[in-house]
């Protein structure tokens, strides 16, 4: 691969990223847990709790995907729990079908997602390992995310807040992406 050519891909590549980390992320651009809105009532409200729902990431870069991979999100589980695609621009169309807001985080490398002393998810180290995400979208949706992926293991992960003040990962809400 020519350096111009490992350029383009990388700028691509973090071209379809900052819309989905500013979505969730601090300001800073990191990946970052995200609570679940409470309605008036103190019961979390999914239904328009994120404004317009779903956010896609990469749609300028859908014409070029070469897969689409159907996932579903439920509580606390992605389904299927494991995938394997090609290197190359690949679309996911996430399918919430729980009954709580979810999202579709993925962190290159794979392995464990970093955690702080207290067991939350490490925005730093997130941010650091390259993490980007689908914004949370309301149950009920469908959402789409379009990246150009390079060869390798990614860790996915929900890490919204649920009521009880534990994140969906910490639920069990994590997958494995290989891509070759």
């Amino acid at each position: 691969m020519t350096t111009n050519r490992t350029t383009a891909l990388a700028l691509a590549t973090l071209l379809a990223l900052p819309v989905g980390l500013a979505a969730c992320g601090d300001d800073d651009g990191t990946v970052a847990p995200t609570e679940t809105p409470a309605a008036e009532d103190g019961v979390a409200a999914d239904e328009g709790g994120y404004g317009s729902g779903c956010r896609p990431v990469g749609e300028d870069l859908e014409g070029d995907a070469t897969e689409t991979v159907d996932v579903r999100l439920d509580d606390y589980a992605f389904i299927p729990p494991e995938f394997e695609v090609a290197a190359g621009v690949v679309t996911f169309a996430a399918e919430n079908v729980g009954e709580e807001s979810h999202e579709l985080a993925f962190l290159p490398g794979g392995g464990d997602v970093p955690r702080t002393e207290d067991g939350a998810p490490d925005e730093e180290a997130l941010a650091e390992a390259g993490a980007f995400e689908l914004e949370a979208f309301p149950a009920g949706e469908t959402c789409n995310a379009t990246y150009e992926l390079e060869a390798g293991e990614y860790t996915l992960f929900c890490i919204v807040v649920a009521e009880d003040g534990e994140t969906h990962l910490e639920k069990g809400m994590v997958g494995s992406l290989t891509v070759g």
